[in-house]
């Protein structure tokens, strides 16, 4: 669906109006693409702002319980950075959506869809809805766009000494979109999938499971980079549903618990 104004695709808090059409304004690598899609129901950007906008700033929100909750359903129950266990405040929590990175050692830089600052923590969020990954393309693009999240996150991490977490955030598990994936094989031998949203799952489990539960590709991901035993790091990442946000979010801005 096509919307009149942009207004209408976007949750807005009163007096984030002008923080709004900033966001949207944003020119990465001489495109805005966030204004020209900004009236699309299919719009990733503006479901993104419309829950991380609401974490940041609402005032009267929990921001910590918040984002344990957010951060245990990307992990399963099992997730391992809580910024209550670690007695992070609201106030030391910056969160930021759009914000660009760059790495210290590599200067390979990207845009972060949202993210997560406190002290010792840095949590990318690498959002999805429609599209998939972009894949590698050499030699502009090296590495694929999880990979790209993965170096640039860890690598600007280590200036601040800060352990890096990444999430990603799409429509369904992770199980489901491989299933999706062999159902359409049968029929498509080349691949094929809504906009080969299969890959994303694929390349997500690639890094994180490796091949033949090999940690050998991520390893050679993050080449050029310094980093944690590659171990640590796919414990580290996490894959969240939107559903799961929109919950999340809510029940956040409800001042509810369970």
């Amino acid at each position: 669906m096509i919307y009149k104004k942009y207004q209408r695709n976007h949750v807005i808090l009163p007096g984030r109006e002008d923080a709004l059409a900033s966001f949207l304004q944003q020119d990465y690598k001489g495109m805005k693409h966030k204004l020209r899609n900004a009236v699309s129901s299919n719009s990733e950007d503006a479901l993104t702002w419309s829950c991380f906008d609401v974490l940041a700033s609402l005032p009267s929100l929990d921001k910590a319980a918040a984002l344990d909750e957010v951060l245990d359903d990307a992990f399963e129950g099992s997730s391992p950075l809580s910024f209550r266990s670690r007695g992070i405040s609201n106030d030391d929590i910056s969160i930021h959506i759009g914000k660009q990175y760059t790495g210290i050692s590599t200067r390979e830089s990207t845009e972060v869809d949202a993210s997560v600052e406190a002290p010792g923590v840095l949590v990318f969020f690498e959002a999805k809805l429609y599209s998939a990954v972009s894949p590698a393309a050499p030699p502009e693009k090296p590495h694929d766009q999880i990979a790209r999240k993965l170096r640039v996150g860890i690598d600007s991490a280590q200036a601040g000494e800060r352990d890096f977490f990444f999430v990603f955030l799409d429509l369904a598990p992770a199980e489901m979109m491989f299933e999706r994936k062999s159902k359409e094989e049968a029929v498509t031998p080349a691949g094929g999938g809504y906009k080969d949203k299969w890959r994303s799952a694929w390349l997500f489990q690639y890094y994180k499971a490796g091949r033949n539960n090999s940690l050998r590709p991520l390893t050679e991901a993050l080449e050029g980079v310094v980093h944690p035993p590659v171990e640590l790091v796919a414990a580290r990442m996490g894959w969240l549903t939107w559903a799961d946000l929109f919950k999340c979010t809510m029940r956040a801005a409800l001042g509810t618990r369970w």
